[in-house]
């Protein structure tokens, strides 16, 4: 594998510090349609695959719209893989299986983070799609009506 260097620096580093390198900062973009709810897991879900469906929903309802639903499903149904092999592990005896099984968890939970970075759901992956800057803006915003109101 080929090392391409460190992980993009995320947004709000480069705004805090002000942007020494002096490179141009991705431009906010329109996300496209969003849902007003999560929608309900697909059945074939196991309970990892069921909660991780849950919790991108949530985490990631800010960007993610119906289009995205395949892949989510795609990351949730790795979630049930880990799950399985770590319980197969367990259950393994023979310290030379439970190596290869340990290698098989490792397989699949790398393959699961990358599915996680394809849904923006790691910091990297936000400052990428310039989700970061957004949230916070949104956040901020959110605080300075608070406020207005308050006094």
């Amino acid at each position: 594998m080929v090392n391409a260097g460190r992980p993009p620096k995320p947004l709000e580093e480069k705004l805090r510090t002000g942007n020494p390198g002096q490179r141009r900062l991705p431009a906010m973009t329109t996300v496209g349609s969003t849902l007003p709810a999560p929608p309900k897991p697909p059945g074939h879900l196991k309970k990892a695959g069921t909660r991780v469906w849950d919790q991108v929903w949530v985490a990631a309802q800010v960007w993610l719209g119906p289009s995205d639903v395949p892949a989510v499903t795609l990351c949730c149904e790795l979630a049930d893989q880990v799950d399985t092999l770590k319980r197969t592990m367990a259950a393994t005896r023979k310290p030379e299986m439970k190596l290869q099984w340990h290698w098989a968890v490792q397989r699949s939970q790398k393959e699961l983070m990358s599915a996680y970075s394809q849904l923006g759901l790691t910091p990297t992956a936000r400052a990428k799609l310039g989700l970061v800057v957004a949230q916070a803006a949104e956040t901020e915003s959110r605080l300075s009506r608070f406020s207005n109101r308050a006094g």
